[in-house]
């Protein structure tokens, strides 16, 4: 007997579906990846070219917003055609945002003010400004200077990792 053929996408479906892949993040992870590529691999594919743009910067996404220039324009790719959400006006190099991750309330926590419910970006300038963005407006909600002492080498992305809530004291804006 020669070796055993990998199930094709629609079997590797329904195995999905029924929880087969769950145990591991990696492993499920793994198998929407593999699903993918057999989608997209297959020779009877068509592609359309729906939208195309350049940027000079990396070009982040986050649950189904594509974030350019640094974050100061935002596109939504959940529609068929990308609409643009946002694009923040030109800055100067000090207020550069030079990493930010996308914020979402807590479940069942009580918020001061109703802007803290919507998803938010919190970004880092180059001149150790913390800055709370709306993240469906692109609008400064709030900032707080760090102190220049406290100048950040990590991306902001490590600080997922720190469970506990953050909060913004508005005396600081």
């Amino acid at each position: 007997m020669g070796p055993a053929r990998k199930p094709n996408v629609c079997q590797r479906l329904s195995r999905r579906a029924l929880g087969f892949f769950s145990s591991d993040a990696g492993v499920v992870q793994r198998t929407n990846l593999g699903i993918l590529r057999a989608l997209v691999c297959q020779e009877s594919t068509k592609f359309k070219n729906v939208w195309t743009t350049h940027s000079k910067s990396p070009i982040a996404y986050e649950r189904g917003r594509i974030y350019f220039d640094n974050y100061r324009c935002c596109v939504s790719s959940v529609a068929l055609e990308p609409r643009k959400l946002y694009e923040m006006p030109k800055c100067s190099k000090s207020e550069k945002i030079e990493d930010a991750l996308l914020w979402e309330c807590p479940v069942g926590e009580l918020l001061p003010n109703p802007s803290d419910y919507k998803s938010s970006l919190i970004a880092l300038t180059a001149h150790n400004w913390l800055l709370r963005i709306s993240a469906t407006t692109g609008k400064v909600l709030e900032k707080i200077y760090l102190a220049s002492y406290c100048k950040f080498s990590v991306p902001l992305y490590t600080w997922i990792l720190i469970s506990k809530p953050v909060l913004f004291p508005h005396d600081y804006i």
